[in-house]
């Protein structure tokens, strides 16, 4: 659940003073984000500050990187991002650009290289709060997130603020492909506006083993664990998702939820690789004063580089499907994806099966059908590689 927080840094954004069309924006977001191999979300800081000029942005963007040309540093830096798949700005629905001839054609005459693993040697786990709590255009929104789950097609899905008429329109999207798995013992008893979490995992490559639920003794917003051990392309997993209390007056409960999340990983993490990752509303000086923190649980972002276009994931200067009467709106690390590799040997050695290489933000351009963001929050998206 999204809320104010003390903000780490802000931004504030200007209205586009071009007047250009949103096939326009689209194409020099699209120009920029695959000139820089950025995201999107970055090419819209830029390119609104700088009455949309693209040859303005690129300049300034790469001067921020000790560059003097942005057309130079194109022949230095080829891009490490594993996918390609764009949303794209207009349709209804969101979708992936198959042209053949990239949207920025008309500002580059030769792109880097997009380097691109073979399908069966990585795993990608996206985590996502899609705001079931908001009722406004809850059916467009949460359609327009099954366009871009089915899109992006990753291996495991963790959603937070699932609620029943969401949940319908999951189902009715998505039970082809994936197994669902709730944050409830029995949907019978859930009360009238109730909201959980959900993990979907895909049949195709997807085994489960064991699924379970950890309760949080001390909660007051009926949160949980949901634990759910697998084998992802026959690597042994154990998955986790949880939506952490909320709201800056629930930090000490949060800590409390967050060191038995970490005490699960570490019990996991003997036999087998474990990821956790959700809506977990940390601020960084939360996680930093958990003194029982284990040793050898690594955060996403972090060990993919801290890439600053996919830090924050509830970010009101750029979406404002949510706006707080202030002059700079927050902008905040509240999604998270952890990842603790297995013991070797029972030793202190690991061995990594599932490494880390990217990192990015999902749902970050409006829905045509409503000119809204999916949700209040980006998804993040995780890519690993495996390693034997």
């Amino acid at each position: 659940m999204a809320e104010l927080v003390t903000v780490e840094s802000s931004d504030e954004g200007e209205e586009n003073s071009s007047n250009l069309t949103s096939e326009e924006c689209e194409k020099r977001c699209q120009a920029f984000a695959e000139i820089t191999s950025t995201d999107t979300a970055l090419a819209m800081f830029y390119l609104q500050d700088r009455d949309w000029n693209v040859e303005s942005s690129l300049n300034d963007y790469f001067q921020s990187l000790g560059e003097t040309s942005g057309t130079n540093s194109l022949k230095k830096v080829p891009s490490t991002k594993p996918s390609s798949n764009t949303t794209s700005l207009n349709s209804n629905q969101p979708t992936v650009s198959t042209s053949s001839t990239p949207a920025s054609a008309s500002y580059l005459t030769t792109m880097p290289p997009i380097l691109q693993p073979e399908k069966e040697g990585q795993i990608r786990i996206l985590s996502w709060n899609i705001d079931g709590l908001d009722p406004d255009n809850l059916q467009s929104r949460t359609e327009g997130v099954c366009s871009i789950l089915k899109q992006e097609n990753p291996e495991v899905i963790f959603l937070q603020e699932v609620v029943q008429r969401s949940l319908v329109i999951l189902k009715s999207s998505l039970t082809t492909k994936y197994t669902f798995y709730m944050g409830y013992d029995n949907p019978a008893l859930l009360p009238l506006g109730a909201y959980f979490t959900a993990m979907l995992v895909r049949k195709d490559c997807v085994v489960t083993d064991n699924v379970k639920l950890v309760d949080f003794p001390r909660t007051k917003m009926e949160r949980n664990l949901l634990v759910v051990q697998c084998r992802i392309k026959s690597i042994p997993v154990t998955l986790m998702t949880s939506h952490l209390e909320s709201t800056a007056e629930y930090r000490e409960e949060r800590q409390r939820q967050l060191r038995i999340a970490f005490n699960e990983m570490e019990k996991s993490r003997e036999v087998m690789t474990t990821i956790f990752g959700g809506d977990l509303n940390l601020r960084d000086k939360e996680l930093t004063g958990i003194s029982s923190k284990p040793h050898g649980i690594y955060d996403v972002w972090e060990s993919t580089g801290k890439r600053p276009e996919a830090k924050f994931t509830w970010d009101l200067s750029i979406n404002d499907n949510k706006q707080l009467h202030l002059k700079f709106q927050p902008r905040c690390r509240f999604d998270r994806i952890f990842v603790a590799h297995p013991k070797e040997n029972n030793n202190d050695k690991v061995k990594v099966r599932l490494k880390p290489v990217y990192f990015e933000l999902v749902g970050i351009q409006r829905l045509s059908s409503c000119r809204r963001f999916p949700s209040d929050h980006w998804g993040i998206l995780s890519h690993f590689h495996l390693n034997g």
